[in-house]
């Protein structure tokens, strides 16, 4: 996208696969369709490309100093024709949301206090 940013979407698991477009829905879809037969559990962020890349298993790594800026979308059960929240006990989308969401605030903060001592 024209700001630097892209919606990454990325399936879990030793061979997970991942995609990124600039909308959420291609870049689920692309990534699920990577990884096999359907049912496939999808992990959806916008976030900046530069700084921002996805792991061996699937999950994601950042700069601490732009974690403020990455939102994550959910996660997502995805089959050939629908993509829905996942309600699956094992990680639902809420549960995705709120742990992804911390996640960042608390990176960005750990960042912005060990450079603010670095400045004092």
């Amino acid at each position: 996208m024209p700001n630097g940013f892209t919606f990454f979407a990325t399936t879990a698991g030793y061979r997970g696969t991942w995609a990124c477009a600039t909308d959420p829905l291609p870049a689920a879809r692309d990534a699920a369709k990577r990884n096999g037969p359907y049912p496939h559990f999808v992990s959806v962020w916008y976030a900046p490309y530069e700084t921002t890349e996805v792991t061996d298993e699937g999950g994601l790594s950042w700069m601490p100093e732009t974690a403020n800026t990455i939102v994550p979308i959910g996660f997502f059960k995805l089959t050939s024709s629908t993509m829905k929240k996942s309600t699956d006990e094992g990680l639902t989308h809420e549960t995705f949301m709120d742990h992804w969401q911390k996640v960042f605030k608390n990176s960005y903060e750990h960042w912005l206090n060990v450079d603010s001592k670095k400045a004092s």
